[in-house]
């Protein structure tokens, strides 16, 4: 019998495609973008810098395992359904999601990648506190879980909003109930057992709002006492004294197990907390708290997760702050959201990155591997040049989140580790967090839509297919669209930072940023001089931009804007990570940033090497020391 064997089955030795299969190594060692930010915000010779790193190194090894891959082959073969009757024909709706999500579900939540940005060791043990450091810890190891999870980093990223806001409420209400409520549900966002553990859901568009949510139609109305009846949500607590009525058009993660919703009172749009279940009064079993799922939503990504069209009957739930108040309370979670979805999209772009790199290391194409390819090398630098200046502008947002949650750790900080902490002051820290959250938000997600795209055409016709999970950049790609879209598309963010600076903190943003950039810029040595023109030249048009121009003008640039303060940003960081230790790749990197990312307007003449020596230097950017061209010196 003949074999049925095929000549392109990998065997012993070389076949015609490949020296052997690619390997995706551990990201947190082989990515050095992610030990170097770490290094920039927190002093290597610390405790918590160790902490981290001994947190993170096992975790990213786990990921890569064949089990976790099955997981997610899991959850995107299996997406949600709905059941609207029993057997018998009586309504009854109920959620079913995956075995691979839920316990991917289990896998993030006893990481800690929610628990982490909440954990903080008592002052007594930290003396001298490292400024943002458990947020830099929670989303170093968020970065590198984006590539693995089939996104349940969608309803971490609401649970983490969600349990700064009940956090907040809880330490302020007034009603003793309330604070129960509030207290006992944010201990189970925050906690690390998956059994005990709940994820929230944010409900705020609807069909006729978008990202408008002045057009929200879901109406609260409070009940007389008399009408709340003796209901209690699962947890045993008495239900909130508010009915809520109305439709959700987007909810994502509606397997959770409470929300924070938007909905109109007499005193306009107001935020509330909800469980998602309740006992019921006649027969004790637990049910949904007023909620009917009407569909799940088909979507181009992210299928393994429930996401779902909403009708509210009767759902009762607390309301969060002031009437009316509604829009500022749901922004301490959109501000949150906001951060995750900056990160998301970096991890799934760094995870693309990744399997490029492992794949040119083995594919052969005309007689000669992927990486001695010099128009391949250039194409996958210039990916990798876009990733690292906006990994520094999403980073630096997460550092300065840290900062503002935790003002004290700055105070207390040593002298040291406020320099590493990269800005002046608290205040300084949150007006650059209020501007820069929607900055990477916006610029980093679009850029990482392009940046996948070039990952899965770097692999030619595998990149397109989805056979296995650890090399499925198709499923990255599809997965990152919705990141530009959710939280506020590019054009929504962008109006977002033009009311950031022509507001009423307009001035006292713009001071901060200038004084921020002057502090890192005086730093800089002789070869950095014309970068420090070209940062200046744009700070100057910004400003005379605020000065001359008005809204609506400002909104028709706001694209422009976005990528402008990014620009800025990532040019002033990668030149300081490289002069701290005189990092050569670092230093082409920031190089190659300031003239492949910028405008033509900063095109002013540098110094330009050869093709061969720019060729050279690609690999070594994208390969490191390990390899070596032939053909060219560096």
């Amino acid at each position: 019998m003949a074999s049925s064997k095929s000549s392109l089955t990998p065997s012993s030795g070389t076949t015609g495609f490949f020296q052997q299969p690619p390997k995706l190594p551990n990201q947190f060692d082989e990515d050095p973008l992610l030990r170097r930010i770490l290094s920039l915000y927190v002093p290597a010779s610390s405790p918590t810098y160790k902490t981290i790193q001994y947190d993170i190194t096992p975790f990213a090894t786990q990921i890569l395992s064949q089990a976790t891959f099955a997981l997610v082959d899991d959850a995107e073969r299996n997406p949600p359904s709905i059941s609207t009757h029993t057997t018998f024909g009586t309504p009854r709706t109920t959620l079913r999601t995956s075995w691979g999500w839920k316990a991917l579900s289990a896998t993030g939540i006893e990481a800690g990648i929610v628990a982490l940005g909440h954990e903080a060791r008592p002052a007594a043990e930290d003396s001298s506190p490292v400024p943002g450091a458990a947020r830099l810890h929670q989303f170093l190891k968020y970065h590198v879980w984006t590539g693995s999870c089939a996104v349940v980093t969608c309803p971490s990223a609401m649970t983490d909003g969600a349990a700064k806001l009940l956090r907040a409420h809880a330490g302020r209400a007034t009603d003793p109930t309330l604070r129960d409520v509030l207290g006992a549900a944010h201990a189970r966002l925050i906690a690390r057992d998956a059994a005990r553990a709940w994820t929230s859901g944010q409900w705020m568009t609807e069909r006729a709002g978008g990202s408008d949510v002045r057009a929200t139609e879901t109406a609260a109305v409070l009940l007389r006492a008399g009408e709340r009846g003796a209901a209690r949500d699962e947890l045993g607590f008495p239900l909130g004294p508010w009915r809520i009525d109305g439709f959700k058009w987007f909810s994502s993660a509606t397997d959770c197990a409470m929300t924070v919703l938007l909905a109109r009172t007499a005193r306009g749009i107001s935020a509330f907390f909800a469980p998602m279940r309740r006992r019921n009064e006649a027969t004790g079993e637990v049910e949904f708290n007023g909620v009917q799922i009407q569909r799940l939503k088909p979507k181009l990504g992210t299928r393994a997760v429930p996401t779902a069209e909403l009708v509210l009957s009767g759902m009762r739930g607390w309301l969060l702050g002031e009437e009316g108040e509604g829009v500022k309370e749901i922004a301490t979670i959109l501000n949150i959201t906001r951060v995750h979805t900056t990160i998301s999209t970096l991890g799934m772009w760094g995870r693309g990155l990744a399997i490029s790199r492992a794949y040119a290391r083995v594919r052969k194409s005309e007689g000669r591997l992927l990486m001695d390819n010099e128009a391949h090398l250039r194409t996958t630098t210039k990916n990798q040049v876009n990733y690292a200046g906006h990994m520094h502008l999403g980073f630096f947002a997460v550092a300065l989140l840290g900062i503002s949650e935790r003002p004290e750790s700055f105070e207390r900080a040593s002298a040291e580790s406020k320099q590493y902490s990269m800005v002046s002051s608290v205040a300084q820290a949150n007006s650059l967090l209020r501007l820069l959250t929607p900055v990477a938000k916006g610029q980093c997600s679009k850029q990482g839509i392009y940046g996948l795209q070039e990952c899965m055409e770097s692999l030619g016709g595998v990149g397109y297919l989805e056979d296995e999970q650890e090399f499925n950049v198709a499923r990255l790609y599809r997965d990152n669209n919705v990141n530009s879209i959710w939280e506020g598309t590019t054009d929504v963010i962008a109006g977002d930072v033009v009311r950031v600076m022509k507001g009423k903190q307009g001035e006292e943003t713009r001071k901060h940023l200038n004084a921020w950039v002057d502090s890192r810029i005086k730093g800089w040595s002789k070869e950095w001089s014309y970068a420090e023109e070209l940062v200046r030249a744009e700070l100057g048009k910004l400003e005379e931009w605020w000065v001359t121009k008005d809204k609506k003008e400002l909104n028709f640039l706001g694209r422009d804007i976005l990528q402008l303060l990014a620009w800025v940003v990532g040019t002033v960081l990668l030149i300081e990570d490289s002069t701290r230790d005189g990092n050569e790749v670092i230093g082409q990197i920031a190089h190659r940033w300031i003239s492949i990312i910028g405008s033509d307007a900063r095109a002013l003449e540098h110094e330009q090497p050869s093709w061969e020596e720019t060729s050279a230097w690609n690999r070594k950017i994208l390969f490191g020391d390990a390899v070596s061209l032939t053909t060219a010196k560096l």
